[in-house]
């Protein structure tokens, strides 16, 4: 399994995977209708716009494998004054769980992140019921600051925790 950059080529691959983790992981907090028939047009359309026109400080990496996207991370770097930088997304696929491919996207997201804009921090959303991404961010250091909530797109409130490093040079550099 190989880590690079994402590209445009990738949306469609991307866009799969993120809509069936969220079928997987979301079926407790998202609309059933808006997961079976709305997600996976939407990731599309989110993942063209994104690796077409991509912000400034977006940094997306994919794990792959023999043509085949098996995972993928998405940051936004100093996203945030007092948070840092903000991991928006890491997802792999069901087959390649449990096999580093989290912990490897992750580690790179961190150190790009941390070599674009030293000393900062790195937070993201966990849905308060997705107790495995709990898991996984604590045992990679992460902590719960707080809970937070996510305005989902389907119209539903989701409520979350932010985890957090507040120091990702640590985590960057393992």
């Amino acid at each position: 399994m190989k880590l690079a950059p994402a590209a445009i080529e990738h949306a469609e691959q991307i866009a799969i995977l993120h809509a069936n983790s969220w079928q997987a992981t979301y079926a407790d907090v998202l609309a059933p209708d808006y997961l079976a028939h709305t997600v996976p047009a939407e990731r599309k359309a989110i993942w063209l716009q994104r690796l077409y026109k991509p912000r400034s400080n977006q940094v997306v990496l994919i794990a792959h494998a023999s043509g085949r996207v098996h995972g993928f991370a998405c940051a936004y770097v100093g996203e945030h004054a007092e948070w840092g930088s903000y991991l928006d997304n890491l997802h792999v696929d069901q087959a390649s769980q449990r096999q580093g491919v989290g912990r490897r996207l992750l580690l790179e997201i961190a150190r790009r992140c941390e070599e674009h804009n030293p000393g900062q921090g790195l937070y993201l959303l966990v849905n308060q019921t997705n107790q495995n991404a709990q898991n996984f961010y604590a045992l990679h250091g992460a902590q719960n600051a707080q809970e937070s909530v996510w305005n989902a797109p389907d119209g539903s409130t989701v409520p979350t925790f932010i985890y957090r490093w507040t120091n990702i040079a640590t985590l960057a550099g393992a």
